[in-house]
């Protein structure tokens, strides 16, 4: 716009002299944890926001953050090398083009480097992001990273010493829910840093169930979680309700969520 010096995206108006969206994100329910009228989620070097909406995270095989889909950075996690411009597209036509697939279809042909680079770059746009009382930070991580090691046993696995804030995240990829930016980033967020790295809670202290109650209660990601991790999710907090406490059935304020993800898979 001259007379303001206003830029307008197609969503909303951007006041370059603030650096700051002048009306709120159309999809700022998404991203609950930035303020609605955020431009580029706070991060402009890594991020473009081509219509002033929130901006499907697509990767080189090598693991190469690429850019977004139209949907913007949010669910599934596509494998493309092409020389498609997809920005413009949204991520159904992506997938139908030649040589795009998702991450959980190419799994078995990503290299364990590809795999750390993917799951780095997710979980490093928590950067700042407050999880509960804590401030997601990749500078607590060992290498700044989430690192991969297809021997471990557990999906994820936390390495720390005890009261420092600091520790080494590592991912196996044999976790059984679907790869989307939500799922990703709630594990290594709020079960990984968050619940053992931070706070501890652990199998050595019988408090593993806190971790999944954890993950269940911060909304702002559980709420775009796939139902396949839902259904991870409570059912391996009855397990540990089970072993830990002795109880067979997990407490009263998530039963009605049992209930309904118990068979998702």
């Amino acid at each position: 716009d001259q007379e303001t010096g206003w830029y307008y995206y197609g969503a909303r108006y951007y006041d370059p002299s603030v650096s700051q969206c002048l009306s709120v994100d159309p999809l700022a329910h998404l991203r609950e944890w930035v303020s609605p009228y955020n431009f580029v989620q706070n991060n402009p070097i890594n991020r473009i926001d081509p219509t002033g909406a929130l901006d499907n995270p697509v990767y080189g095989s090598d693991g190469t953050y690429r850019g977004n889909t139209k949907e913007g950075f949010t669910g599934e996690v596509i494998i493309y090398d092409g020389k498609e411009d997809f920005t413009k597209l949204t991520k159904t036509q992506l997938l139908s083009k030649k040589g795009a697939d998702t991450y959980d279809n190419q799994r078995g042909s990503l290299t364990g480097s590809a795999k750390s680079k993917i799951w780095t770059h997710i979980a490093s746009q928590l950067e700042g992001t407050q999880i509960y009382d804590e401030t997601f930070s990749m500078r607590d991580l060992t290498g700044g990273k989430i690192h991969f090691d297809g021997n471990r046993k557990g999906s994820w696995t936390s390495s720390y010493v005890l009261g420092k804030g600091k520790g080494k995240i590592t991912g196996s990829d044999k976790y059984s829910y679907s790869t989307t930016v939500e799922n990703i980033q709630s594990s290594i967020g709020v079960h990984e840093y968050y619940s053992h790295i931070k706070k501890n809670q652990g199998d050595k202290y019988s408090s593993h169930r806190l971790a999944y109650k954890n993950v269940i209660n911060f909304k702002a990601l559980w709420n775009n979680t796939m139902d396949d991790y839902k259904g991870f999710n409570m059912r391996t907090l009855l397990k540990y309700t089970k072993s830990e406490a002795r109880r067979t059935k997990v407490d009263p304020l998530y039963r009605n969520l049992y209930k309904k993800y118990k068979n998702k898979r």
